[in-house]
């Protein structure tokens, strides 16, 4: 590789009213300079990153030089290293941008699950680009850029003009991963990325309504709403069938009619849908919340006070972890605490996504035992899922779970939530596209056009093998047969592996 094919990131678009509002004062006591004074001083953060919103976030493309929030300090060096291990390596290379809120705001992922997707991510790099790891190859080669869309996303558009530009040009910009929550702001990216025709792959969007009937060109590996509550159905159906009960095991639902988040409707839907299917007999007691509007822990202590009073056995709830997080205060006030099961789906890892210092973590961890709350969930991945799915050296776990030791240096309990099994599984399936695309010798042109049609020839003929399970898709890209952890979620935080537990 010559130092002409050195990987530069284009640089974001700048606000263009501000810009030249502030270049023409500034003009006028510096003469032409002043538009380039503002442009390359007030509003660039680093190339390719630019601020951008009313929150002045820096929003853009890096490869790993920018470090876009603290918690991504570690993780953004090691993908800076390897980024630039490839670009000395010789070797043919393409990108794939890891799409997330890097800047996080209220609502989105917290900073820990977002380092811990980025770290799956790079595993997979890893694996990918040293056949020693993976036994997939090493040409071409992967940089992984780290592209930030905002607080909830909200800075999509600038950013996929960005990325937009990047295709298929001189930073060999591929396909797209990640997408970090169903939300209205994550659909109008993915379309926007879609009629671009580039490809990609969610890590955790789960929603069902991203893809669409007729539509291609977005993959994910996350098991959809509607199979994550068919999964809760089913289990939920076993429970109440289950001989020598002595009187009725009543379920009821706990929703969210927000509209503007598509991971609560599509979840409600589903479960409605999955219950009729399978025969569950759900009690109605119309508990609802709106998380669009204020006072929420006002209406969860008047639903407290519902639930203790109906005393359901098990509440479906369709709503987010920080919503599940005032739930759970509300039923630990004196004249509640009333024995009740929650079960939910995977953003009930959100419970504990909030910044908190030690002392506020163990306060309400005190608080969560007092409402007498059990919370089980379903999880997009656990490393106890696949002992039988992968018997004895099939399973990709272990050399998986060593390389998170080895280069991450952390923990084992930080795998329990499924975050960095499902970044390292989306960019590996990418991975597989890519290598497919550029033919047996690896030297064969890859393009986003080489890298879609790769894509859709993972069937159930030709799965990847992931960590979170054998990857196929069905004809939308959604996958196809992959069971799911049923886990308890402990008010320490800790997830508790019950069962496998199949759509």
């Amino acid at each position: 590789m010559s130092d002409e094919d050195q990987l530069t990131v284009p640089r974001a678009r700048p606000r263009r009213w501000l810009r030249a509002a502030v270049a023409v004062a500034v003009a006028g006591a510096l003469g032409g300079g002043g538009y380039w004074l503002y442009d390359e001083v007030f509003e660039q953060c680093a190339d390719g990153v630019r601020e951008q919103g009313p929150r002045d976030e820096c929003v853009g493309v890096t490869d790993g030089s920018y470090v876009f929030d603290p918690a991504l300090r570690d993780i953004s060096r090691q993908i800076l290293d390897e980024n630039r291990r490839v670009a000395k390596s010789g070797k043919p290379w393409v990108s794939v941008a890891y799409l997330q809120p890097l800047t996080p705001g209220t609502g989105d992922k917290g900073r820990d699950s977002i380092r811990r997707e980025l770290e799956g991510a790079y595993l997979a790099q890893r694996e990918l680009n040293d056949p020693r790891r993976g036994g997939r190859g090493d040409s071409p080669q992967i940089t992984l850029l780290l592209a930030n869309s905002g607080a909830g996303s909200a800075q999509w558009e600038p950013l996929v003009d960005q990325l937009k530009e990047m295709k298929d040009g001189d930073q060999h910009l591929v396909a797209v991963a990640g997408f970090g929550q169903s939300r209205r702001t994550t659909q109008q990216a993915i379309d926007a990325l879609r009629e671009a025709r580039i490809p990609m792959m969610g890590s955790t969007v789960t929603a069902d309504a991203v893809n669409r009937p007729g539509q291609t060109g977005f993959w994910r590996v996350a098991a959809t709403n509607s199979d994550q509550a068919s999964a809760a159905v089913r289990h939920l159906r076993a429970v109440q069938n289950r001989p020598g009960r002595q009187r009725p095991y009543r379920v009821t639902t706990l929703r969210d009619r927000s509209e503007q988040d598509t991971y609560s409707t599509s979840l409600y839907r589903g479960f409605t849908a999955a219950a009729a299917r399978h025969g569950l007999k759900v009690t109605d007691l119309g508990l609802a919340y709106s998380a669009d509007d204020p006072a929420i822990a006002n209406a969860f202590s008047a639903l407290a006070d519902r639930v203790c009073s109906d005393r359901p056995d098990a509440v479906y709830f369709t709503g987010r972890g920080r919503d599940l997080r005032v739930f759970i205060e509300a039923m630990a006030a004196a004249g509640r605490r009333c024995p009740t099961t929650v079960v939910t789906a995977d953003d009930a890892v959100g419970v504990f996504d909030v910044p908190e210092s030690y002392e506020s973590r163990q306060a309400f961890r005190k608080v969560w035992e007092r409402s007498r709350v059990t919370v089980r969930h379903t999880v997009l991945a656990h490393p106890d899922q696949w002992t039988d799915t992968y018997p004895g050296a099939g399973n990709p776990l272990p050399q998986f779970r060593d390389a998170y030791r080895q280069d991450i240096r952390r923990t084992d309990d930080e795998l329990a939530d499924g975050q960095a099994i499902m970044g390292h599984d989306a960019l590996l399936t990418l991975g597989v596209a890519i290598r497919d695309g550029a033919g047996r010798q690896g030297t064969g042109p890859v393009t986003t056009g080489s890298t879609r049609q790769m894509l859709l020839q993972i069937s159930g003929s030709k799965p990847v093998y992931g960590v979170s399970g054998p990857v196929r898709f069905d004809e939308r890209g959604d996958p196809v047969g992959k069971p799911l952890a049923l886990v308890e979620l402990e008010p320490d935080g800790s997830y508790a592996f019950q069962q496998v537990v199949w759509p």
